[in-house]
Parts: C-alpha cells; structure tokens; sequence
C-alpha cells in the first residue's frame, strides 16, 4: 500500500523534512560538518531501502497512529568518518578510527538520537506527538530483514556530507494511522 496524495505530504513536511533539518543541524554542532539534502527544496523521498555497511535504527510511532522506523544508514567508510568527527567533538582529540568500533558506533548512536530529539521538538509543533524506541546497531544485511517486516511505504532521503560522503536517513512506514 502506498501513501497517497495528502497522507504522503504530511509525512514528507510534517515528519521527515524536520529529521532531515535536524540531522543537517547536528552533523554541524557535533561533527563540524556541513550536510545537505534536496528533499529540502524539492525532490520527494526514494522509494528503496538498501542496507549499506552499518545503520542506527529507531523505532517511532506518533499520536495518530503513524508508525515505523527511522534509519540513518551508513556505508562503513562514511560511517567512521563522521563517528570520528563527533568523537573528536566531543573528547577534544582522538585517534581516528579505521573501522568500525564500538566508540564510532556509539558516537554514530548519540548523532541519531541527538538528531531525532531536536526533530521532536518540531514534530510535536505540528500536532504529532511522537513517542521513540531505544537505538539499534546494524551491522550486516541479515540483522535488517526484520526492518521489511510489515513496511507499507519506504521514504528514503540522501543526505550527502561535505567532503566526506552520503549516508541516507529513512523511515519506512508500517502504519499510516488510517
């Protein structure tokens, strides 16, 4: 089943384009890194999911029966790069990481959760109370099959990274509260 006419508008302005500001907005207090997406000026959200190399996954359902999950998915390089920025945010000064580990996956954790409590904020300003489950790693193809599970609508945004790459920032829909 997919989102038609006014239901998808509402989760594009409503719910999505403030992830995506916020997202942009912590890339740059956290990680001194400058992020820009299209969805912000005109381009609707893919309609895929492809697993890329590590995601952070939230499970979200708002007042009025919109469920699923958000995921802010990572190639492994991008990944390490931006959980390296935040982390040398944070601590002042760090040896960069090489591969995933468990301080850039944390890091990559607290990006994702700092980034959907500020959208929050602007989700309930539009009348959508929204309630969020606590992050999940990913960190292969299968540990993703449950995210499938129950999918209606699949809204996947680019957000690409100065300088260091793209990752994508998803929510698939389970339930549009109809």
């Amino acid at each position: 089943m997919e989102l038609q006419g006014n239901t998808r508008n509402v989760m594009r302005n409503d719910i999505l384009v403030p992830f995506v500001n916020e997202t942009i907005a912590a890339l740059e207090s956290m990680a001194n890194l400058k992020g820009e997406s299209d969805i912000l000026t005109y381009r609707d959200p893919l309609d895929v999911f492809i697993f890329k190399g590590f995601a952070v996954c939230i499970a979200a359902k708002t007042s009025s029966g919109i469920s699923g999950k958000i995921v802010m998915n990572y190639d492994n390089q991008t990944a390490v790069a931006i959980g390296n920025r935040i982390l040398t945010k944070m601590l002042g000064s760090f040896e960069g990481a090489t591969e995933l580990n468990d301080m850039v996956r944390d890091a990559l954790a607290e990006f994702s959760n700092t980034a959907v409590g500020l959208a929050t904020r602007h989700i309930s300003e539009a009348r959508h109370k929204i309630i969020f489950g606590a992050p999940v790693y990913l960190l292969n193809k299968e540990d993703c099959e449950f995210l499938l599970a129950g999918v209606k609508q699949i809204m996947t945004i680019p957000v690409d990274v100065k300088n260091i790459g793209r990752f994508y920032f998803s929510f698939l829909l389970q339930s549009n509260g109809e």
